[in-house]
């Protein structure tokens, strides 16, 4: 019902949105306002803001950045009009895009593995949970409940026989309440799984497992109106994620840095490093699982229409792109 609920909201929104001049994201913008949410799934960003590649490549312009708990919350920053630049993952934007909201991706930032952890023995498999025990997860319709769905398709035949185990936390909160007893499972994201397991969690569901291979997690993406009318600042994002993206990969030693120094100090560079350079953690600009995912979320309902290919997904910048799928 929650998620019934959120999609009649979010139609509802988005009809109000493309009737609105601020809402649909036209004019030039003074202001750059770019929303994210914890993770190394924001890495190639958090560089970026980091360095301030965009206030330098933007003079005049002012650069805001907006942290936030899920991709729900960005999606309705940007219906608003409050937030120009969003990134977040594949289940919240797919749903946006069904229900008309005139957005794109401008760039993916990294392929993922995203894992359900459990502390307790007594949790090996999802037919453990269906007695009952919360999940936490960023949102009923984030990407991770989008992964938890088609988990259970495949162990327990019914897409949705977990829906009503799934609470919705941020991945910081989600974290302290698996580790202290207070959740049966949480489906995150990278580092948060990574320091789970470290502390006695285990995995019990796998994305790549469950969606045949490797996939994009998180994206940055545009209104058309904003891109149609910032041509200089799509440029500049796209320009200066690539920068971030390839400093991860060639240099993760400074990568990591930057990412320590970014977080306050809160984890070290040695942490980072680890996190950045871990097997099921591949940066990357190339959109990959997008048609995977859109094909199984109007499958169980979650979206009613599909794109053609992927490039009614993405902005021309990723059109020529090779593997894009």
């Amino acid at each position: 019902m929650r998620i019934i609920a959120t999609l009649a909201l979010l139609s509802a929104l988005a009809v109000a949105g493309c009737g609105s001049g601020a809402a649909a994201g036209g004019g030039k913008a003074d202001t750059i306002t770019i929303a994210y949410q914890p993770g190394i799934g924001y890495a190639p960003l958090l560089i970026m803001k980091q360095q301030k590649w965009l206030e330098k490549d933007l003079p005049g312009r002012k650069i805001v950045y907006k942290r936030l708990d899920s991709g729900a919350a960005i999606r309705d920053g940007m219906l608003s009009g409050d937030i120009n630049v969003g990134a977040g993952g594949l289940g919240p934007f797919l749903v946006g895009w069904d229900k008309g909201i005139d957005w794109k991706v401008l760039t993916p930032m990294e392929d993922m593995d995203l894992w359900l952890m459990a502390k307790s023995p007594k949790y090996k498999s999802l037919a453990d949970y269906k007695s009952g025990g919360k999940i936490a997860m960023p949102a009923p319709d984030s990407i991770q409940a989008v992964v938890l769905r088609k988990a259970a398709q495949e162990q327990l035949g019914d897409a949705h026989a977990l829906d009503k185990n799934i609470v919705s936390l941020g991945h910081p909160d989600g974290l302290q309440a698996l580790l202290s007893g207070q959740l049966a499972g949480h489906l995150t994201s990278p580092p948060f799984e990574f320091d789970e397991q470290q502390k006695g969690a285990h995995p019990i569901v796998s994305s790549y497992k469950a969606f045949g291979g490797p996939h994009t997690f998180n994206s940055v993406f545009l209104r058309q109106g904003f891109y149609d009318d910032n041509k200089d600042v799509a440029n500049a994002i796209f320009k200066d994620i690539q920068k971030g993206i390839q400093m991860l990969k060639d240099d993760p030693d400074q990568a990591a840095q930057l990412l320590s120094e970014e977080s306050g100090g809160q984890n070290s560079k040695a942490q980072f490093k680890s996190y950045i350079t871990h097997s099921g953690v591949s940066y990357t600009n190339t959109p990959h699982g997008f048609e995977k995912f859109a094909q199984f979320m109007k499958q169980i309902g979650l979206t009613q229409k599909l794109p053609g290919n992927v490039n009614d997904l993405t902005f021309d910048q990723l059109h020529a792109m090779s593997g894009a799928n």
